[in-house]
């Protein structure tokens, strides 16, 4: 008991002596939220303006492959038409589409049945229905794309003097949860704040004790190394919760952000990919000599993991060579487990190829941290 306590007694007086450094708690607290806030401006709000479709063009019948191009040249922005109100994205398949729009990438896909345009036996004249699918909780998307769709198909009727449309539109909700680009750049952003804990806190709280004498002090008192660092990392965390909690609710009621899985998956994931970063951390102020070269090294090995694991940009959006060669970076699957547990409800079963290389690293780094560890 008397062990706990004093982990306890040193992790509030560590945490008092951190909040007290304005410097230091702008860049803890502050940066993430202004990122947060930056990003959220630029995918938070959606265009309205113009939509992102893919288009599949499954006509087989002349008539109807002349309609169905006349219907798209009129409506999709090009060059040449800059009052088009889509904007075509080239993807190739059906599948790769339906991808797509959970990630958010695109909005609609509208598709041209294959027999789109075959004669009517009711009235001799062409007909059709076009299929206009969105993502799943974007209703206003679906009903705009349709809408328009049904304006331009509209056009073609009353070239051909029709008084009833033989054309028309059928819209359909995506059955996978669609996704905004905030909400991949919010799960990016949360590993984001646990890779700035785990790695820079120790990685500067360390040297700066070895510079002041402090550990040197502890070494030679009744405190135990592990209640030292249990302790600075007990009150690291509970600053990383704040961080994380001021995100979460600034996401809220700002951007409109809200949990699609489980709380208590979300927090013991992350908890388990904190305790993991705090490897890195340990391993960075437990080999420097002072605070110059833990500055250095934190900063080569963070930026790396930032760019390589899709913490601003999705990893879907990187050539396939290096969304295979980034698998294994250490903050990957943390970005990848935060965003499938928060936006796709998975579960820690789900999930558990990244728990599995997260514990593989926490193993790795925890080796390479006692055995680099110095007191001086």
């Amino acid at each position: 008991m008397q062990y706990f306590k004093t982990i306890f007694s040193l992790a509030q007086a560590q945490f008092k002596s951190i909040m007290r450094q304005w410097v230091y708690i702008f860049f803890m607290l502050g940066l993430p939220l202004l990122f947060m806030v930056v990003f959220g401006m630029i995918y938070g709000n959606a265009n309205t303006s113009s939509f992102n479709v893919a288009i599949f063009n499954n006509t087989e019948n002349e008539t109807g492959k002349e309609i169905s191009e006349s219907i798209l040249k009129s409506s999709v922005k090009t060059d040449n038409n800059e009052d088009g109100f889509f904007v075509k994205k080239d993807v190739e398949t059906r599948e790769a589409a339906d991808e797509q729009l959970v990630r958010g990438t695109i909005d609609a896909v509208i598709e041209f049945p294959a027999n789109f345009g075959e004669i009517s036996k009711e009235n001799g004249k062409p007909s059709g229905e076009v299929e206009v699918t969105y993502k799943a909780g974007s209703n206003s998307t679906g009903q705009i794309v349709s809408s328009v769709m049904e304006q331009f198909i509209g056009g073609i009727d009353a070239q051909m003097g029709r008084e009833a449309a033989n054309f028309t539109v059928k819209s359909e909700e995506s059955n996978d949860q669609g996704l905004s680009q905030f909400d991949y750049v919010f799960a990016g952003l949360l590993a984001y704040v646990i890779l700035t804990y785990g790695l820079m806190s120790l990685a500067n709280a360390v040297p700066e004790d070895k510079k002041t004498g402090a550990l040197k002090r502890i070494h030679a008192s009744p405190v135990t190394s592990s209640q030292y660092l249990l302790a600075y990392a007990l009150a690291f965390a509970v600053i990383c919760v704040i961080a994380m909690s001021l995100m979460i609710v600034v996401a809220h009621f700002m951007f409109g952000w809200r949990m699609h899985g489980s709380w208590f998956n979300f927090i013991i994931f992350s908890t388990l990919s904190l305790v993991m970063m705090y490897g890195t951390g340990l391993a960075v102020g437990g080999w420097a000599k002072n605070e110059q070269q833990a500055a250095g090294l934190s900063n080569l090995i963070m930026f790396p993991l930032m760019f390589l694991s899709g913490v601003f940009v999705p990893r879907f959006l990187m050539p396939e060579f290096l969304q295979k060669a980034t698998d294994f970076v250490p903050l990957t699957p943390v970005n990848d487990g935060i965003r499938l547990i928060i936006t796709e409800n998975y579960s820690l079963v789900d999930v558990l190829p990244q728990i599995g290389i997260i514990v593989v690293w926490l193993i790795i780094l925890y080796a390479i941290a006692f055995k680099v560890f110095r007191w001086e």
